[in-house]
């Protein structure tokens, strides 16, 4: 077998085959270059699924001498020695955009620098150039693609749709148009404007745009040269998939499995399962912690240390998202009467908003308060922590249970969410029933009980001190040898979470402490959880990652349940703990805590106003 050298045509074409894997990766490149020379106007136009582009640019523009060099390969402004590739600050660098785009397509070049009068082309028919002529041009670059692929058509075939190509441009373009914020764009498709985004002065405003809602919600974190910037809706305003999570690493749009589970760990106790968030979010690092010239595309990068992102990305959304700052909007999102209450049905009525209008404590109406057996049963504490719990105390005049703090119940707290809303009563022994200012509120007392039992724990924990209740008669649990041996290993983790337990035989435990508020049978279901899952939790590390998903476990099996009895006290207790934690409208599964009926609706439903 003899060895040869391949010819500049082959060579080219396997270029554009890296750089160039479809007509979005084509845009990408030529808008990432109008960046780079520095325009503040891109216009795109695009048709044929996307073997036709037109890309002009209001940029620096390239002088006449400079258009024959500026397609071949190798050939860039951006870089000129090594060690300039570890210190960018641009998009592109290899030299080979435009060679490779001009190698497998009819493709025109047309510039005009600032400060010259005329502009100049250049023409390349699948590689082969013209000479350089003079023409008219505003100044900056335009681009023209046609034909593209026609000299390779095995890439053809793997091209899809019109409308599938079509799609995939217009999402390069809202990517760059995002983290390029103060750049204008037009975008045409099929000769129609496709849309036109003008200039913004933050990455929330163009965030705005691109998701169509006002209320985003900004969360910032800069500490030795690292900077994370994220942009995000609520967790009422959902995707049934990962398409509106924008990661950006150094500017550059990437897909990056590390970031994105960072970020769904951050929203993790607060959507159901199968629900993705809303976010845009950019890593800025060091130049030398990071390597962006992994891929040809330029779609992927490599951190030094991919966990300090991991860790830097999680906490800069988890602190946002733990005020819960969607509760403070003025305009907040709509909410349906129906059991899936984040689908697209908009009732304009039915909202999630404040509890801040003086008329709420006007209005009027008839209760009835139906007695209850005692659902939440005082517990001594043996540690130092007020954990504000349900402890009732029985009146000796009636026999009758109370709760401790009932006198403060008509005294609404300023600013409060939740309290400032009255108590109706019960239905169906599962949702309690409030009434605000203009709108019905239910409440889903396992799925509020719920979250408060979770935020109660997991902050105990954080602050290294679980109020524990000791048993006076401890519990005795069966296992296996191997079982005793995984608890043993991981028993300082356990304590931490205020399960205290000592080993009484080579197959037996007996638990001498949980904390206060959770149930014998949630400590159970925790232990034979922990032991299942004994590889995953192996070292502290990765425990303190899964510390949520236990305390989920603890509070979710020891939170009242549907069905359950409860007095107007206890209900109006529930709503007063729930206001102490931001999280509260959703249980730590992230399924809803509450719907909301406005009045208005309410009356049109009966036909009372049209």
């Amino acid at each position: 077998m003899s060895i040869s050298y391949l010819n500049k045509q082959v060579i080219d074409q396997i270029a554009a085959g890296e750089v160039v894997e479809r007509p979005a990766h084509l845009v990408k490149e030529l808008i990432e270059n109008s960046v780079d020379a520095g325009a503040t106007k891109i216009e795109v136009r695009f048709e044929n699924g996307g073997r036709d582009i037109v890309v002009q640019d209001n940029g620096q523009g390239i002088s006449a001498d400079q258009l024959v060099m500026a397609l071949d390969r190798h050939s860039t402004s951006k870089i000129s020695e090594y060690e300039d590739i570890w210190n960018l600050s641009s998009y592109g660098f290899r030299g080979e955009a435009l060679a490779s785009i001009s190698a497998v397509s009819d493709f025109e070049l047309i510039s005009r620098p600032v400060g010259v009068d005329e502009a100049h082309k250049i023409h390349s028919k699948f590689g082969h150039k013209s000479d350089v002529t003079k023409t008219q041009l505003p100044v900056g670059t335009l681009i023209r693609v046609s034909q593209l692929f026609e000299n390779t058509p095995v890439r053809i075939k793997f091209l899809k749709s019109s409308s599938y190509e079509h799609s995939l441009i217009k999402q390069v373009i809202k990517a760059l148009a995002l983290i390029n914020y103060t750049v204008e764009f037009k975008v045409f498709d099929s000769q129609k404007l496709a849309f036109q985004i003008p200039g913004a002065r933050t990455l929330k405003e163009r965030t705005q745009w691109l998701f169509g809602d006002e209320r985003v919600f900004v969360a910032e974190k800069e500490a030795d040269g690292f900077k994370v910037e994220a942009v995000f809706m609520s967790p009422y305003d959902v995707e049934k998939n990962s398409k509106s999570i924008w990661i950006f690493a150094q500017g550059r749009w990437v897909q990056d499995k590390m970031i994105q589970s960072a970020i769904m760990e951050a929203f993790k106790n607060l959507l159901m399962h199968g629900e993705y968030p809303r976010v845009v979010l950019n890593v800025s690092c060091p130049k030398d912690f990071v390597d962006i010239n992994i891929h040809p595309a330029k779609s992927q990068v490599k951190f030094t240390d991919s966990q300090k992102i991991f860790r830097l990305v999680y906490s800069t959304i988890e602190r946002a998202l733990s005020s819960g700052p969607w509760k403070e909007a003025t305009v907040s999102p709509s909410i349906a009467p129906s059991s899936d209450f984040r689908s697209e049905h908009n009732l304009e009525s039915l909202t999630q908003s404040t509890f801040k209008d003086p008329q709420l404590f006007s209005a009027q109406f008839q209760k009835k308060v139906f007695p209850s057996a005692p659902l939440f049963v005082g517990r001594s504490v043996e540690t130092g922590v007020n954990t504000d719990s349900f402890i009732l105390k029985r009146d000796s005049s009636d026999g009758v249970l109370s709760d401790e703090s009932s006198e403060r119940i008509s005294t609404p707290v300023s600013g409060a969410y939740w309290q400032q809303c009255q108590v109706v009563g019960q239905v169906d022994l599962t949702y309690i029933i409030c009434q605000g200012a203009d709108k019905m509120v239910l409440v889903d007392q396992h799925a509020a009980h719920e979250r408060v039992l979770f935020e109660r724990l997991l902050n105990q924990y954080k602050m290294g001190s679980v109020a524990v209740q000791k048993m006076l008669i401890p519990i005795s649990l069966d296992l296996e040898v191997e079982q005793v041996e995984v608890l043993l290993r991981h028993q300082e983790q356990l304590d931490k979470i205020g399960i205290q337990w000592e080993q009484t035989g080579p197959a037996a435990i007996c638990i001498l402490g949980m904390p206060i508020e959770i149930k014998e049978n949630a400590v159970l279901k925790l232990l034979h959880q922990f032991i299942n899952e004994a590889e995953s939790v192996s070292t502290s590390y990765v425990f303190e990652n899964r510390i949520k998903d236990f305390v989920a476990t603890l509070a979710c099996h020891s939170a009242i349940r549907a069905g359950q009895s409860l007095s107007h006290s206890e209900m109006e207790k529930l709503l007063r703990d729930m206001d102490e934690y931001p999280l509260s409208s959703f249980c730590p599964h992230g399924r809803p805590v509450n719907l909301e009926f406005s009045f208005k609706y309410l009356e049109r439903e009966f036909g009372r106003i049209n």
